[in-house]
C-alpha cells in the first residue's frame, strides 16, 4: 500500500567554497621564493665558516620581501621603519665583522636576536596594537613563534586548489591531470626504452648520473615544507586579522596598600644607600679587612638584580596603583634610590675591572647599567607624562643600544681596552 502523504526530500546544505582574494594567491609566489631562498641561502651554508653572513642575508632577504608584500601598511609607519633599520644593522654586522661573527659572543646571540626583532616588527606593523598595549603584543610575539606557521597550514592547500582549480580555470583543469598522467607515463617508458636501445640507454644514464636525486629529494622536502610554514605564518599576519578585543579596567591597589610596600622597601634602601655612601663614596675603610676587588666583585651582580627588581616594582604600582601625591613621591624616591644604587654598581664595576681587566662579560655589564640609568629616566618622565607607552620605548631603545655594543666590535674593544691597560683578563667575570 502506497504512502497517501508526499515525502519531502532533504537537502543537505552545500558548503561553499572559500573565495581567496588575488593577494592571497600572490602571497602562494612569495611563500615559495622565500623557501627557495631558506633552503639555497640558508639551509646550504649553515654549516659552512660562512653562515654568519648567509644567515644575515636571509633575514634582509625575508624583510625585503615582507615590507614589500605589506607596503601599503608599512609605508606611512615610522616606528616600523626604525625597527626594520636595526634588523637590517643587526643582520650586515657579520659582513663587517667576519672574524667576530665567527667566535664572538655577540655573533652567536645574533642568531636569536634576530628572529626576535623580526618577530617584533611583523607582529607591531601588522596588528591593530597601541605602544602602551605590551600585554597584547607580547602574547601576539610568542604566537608568532608557535601557532602561525602552523594554524594557516590548511589555508594553503585551500589557496592552492584555488590557484589551480578555480571558476573560469577551465584550461588549467585540463591542463594539470594531463601533466601528472604525462609526468607517470614519462617514468614508466624511459626505463624501458633505456632497455629496448642500448645507445638510447647509454646517453640516458649519462644524463641522469649527473644528477643527485638523493639531494634533490631532500632539499625539495625542504622547500615544500618551508613553503607552507611560511604561507601559513604571512597569510595569518596579513589576512586573519582578529577584531580588537575591548580591555577590562583592572582594579586599583589600595593608596595604604601602596604605603607599605613602598615605604618598607624605600626604609631599606635608604639604610642600603647610607653603608654605600660611608665605604663607597666617601672614601671610608672597609670593615673586616675586606679589600676593594672583594667588594666590587661581591656585590655588582646583586646590585644589578635589585635595579631591575626595582623597576618592575615601579611598573606595577604606576599602573595598578592610585595616582596621587603620596604615590607619586614614593615612586619618586624608589627612582631616585635606583639611581644611586645603579651608580653604586658602576663604581663597583669599575673598581672590579681596575683590577682584573675588562672582559665580553664585564663589558655587557657596564653596558646593561647604562641602559637601565636609562629606563630610570624614562620611568620618571612616565610619572608626568601618562601618554609615553614606557614598555614599548624602553624596547625600542634597548635594541638599539644592542646595536651600539655590536658596533663597537665587543671583542675588539675587550682586547683595546686590557692592551692600553696593560691588563691580562683570565677571569670569565
Amino acid at each position: 500500500m502506497m504512502n497517501e502523504y508526499p515525502v519531502t526530500p532533504v537537502v543537505l546544505p552545500i558548503k561553499e567554497k572559500r573565495a581567496f582574494s588575488v593577494a592571497e594567491k600572490y602571497l602562494l609566489i612569495l611563500a615559495l621564493a622565500v623557501a627557495v631562498l631558506f633552503d639555497r641561502v640558508l639551509v646550504v651554508n649553515f654549516f659552512t665558516m660562512n653562515s654568519p653572513k648567509f644567515y644575515g642575508a636571509f633575514w634582509i632577504c625575508f624583510l625585503a620581501a615582507f615590507y614589500g608584500f605589506f607596503w601599503k601598511i608599512l609605508r606611512h609607519n615610522i616606528i616600523s621603519w626604525y625597527m626594520a633599520g636595526c634588523a637590517v644593522l643587526l643582520c650586515a654586522w657579520s659582513f663587517f665583522f667576519w672574524d667576530i661573527a665567527v667566535f664572538g659572543d655577540f655573533g652567536f646571540i645574533n642568531y636569536l636576536v634576530i628572529p626576535a626583532v623580526m618577530m617584533g616588527i611583523i607582529v607591531y606593523t601588522t596588528g591593530d596594537f597601541h605602544l602602551k598595549e605590551t600585554g597584547r603584543i607580547a602574547l601576539a610575539w610568542l604566537g608568532g613563534f608557535f601557532v602561525k606557521p602552523f594554524s594557516g597550514i590548511p589555508v594553503f592547500f585551500e589557496a592552492v586548489g584555488a590557484s589551480l582549480f578555480g571558476e573560469g580555470k577551465t584550461n588549467t583543469k585540463k591542463a594539470v591531470p594531463g601533466a601528472a598522467i604525462a609526468f607517470a607515463l614519462l617514468l614508466i617508458l624511459l626505463p624501458l626504452l633505456g632497455s629496448a636501445d642500448k645507445a638510447f640507454g647509454y646517453h640516458l644514464m649519462q644524463l641522469l648520473s649527473n644528477w643527485d636525486f638523493g639531494s634533490i629529494a631532500g632539499h625539495s622536502f625542504v622547500i615544500i615544507i618551508a613553503c607552507i610554514l611560511f604561507y601559513s605564518f604571512m597569510w595569518n599576519f596579513g589576512f586573519n586579522v582578529k577584531p580588537k578585543e575591548h580591555k577590562k579596567i583592572a582594579s586599583k591597589i589600595d593608596t595604604m596598600v601602596t604605603c607599605i610596600i613602598l615605604g618598607s622597601v624605600i626604609l631599606l634602601y635608604m639604610i642600603f644607600c647610607a653603608v654605600q655612601f660611608t665605604y663607597l663614596f666617601a672614601g671610608a675603610g672597609l670593615p673586616g679587612g675586606i679589600s676593594y676587588s672583594e667588594y666590587a666583585r661581591e656585590g655588582f651582580a646583586q646590585t644589578v638584580v635589585v635595579c631591575a627588581i626595582n623597576l618592575l616594582i615601579f611598573g606595577v604600582f604606576l599602573h595598578y596603583g592610585v595616582k596621587n601625591k603620596v604615590t607619586v613621591c614614593l615612586l619618586t624616591g624608589l627612582l631616585v634610590l635606583t639611581g644611586v644604587m645603579l651608580f653604586s654598581g658602576f663604581i663597583r664595576l669599575g673598581l672590579y675591572i681596575d683590577f682584573y681587566g675588562m672582559t665580553w662579560l664585564r663589558l655587557l655589564s657596564a653596558w646593561f647599567i647604562i641602559y637601565l640609568a636609562i629606563a630610570v629616566v624614562l620611568c620618571g618622565v612616565r610619572i608626568w607624562r601618562d601618554k609615553l607607552p614606557l614598555l614599548a620605548v624602553c624596547a625600542l631603545i634597548l635594541i638599539g643600544w644592542y646595536i651600539v655594543l655590536g658596533y663597537i666590535n665587543p671583542d675588539g674593544f675587550v682586547a683595546w681596552y686590557n692592551e692600553l691597560l696593560d691588563y691580562d683578563a683570565v677571569l670569565l667575570y
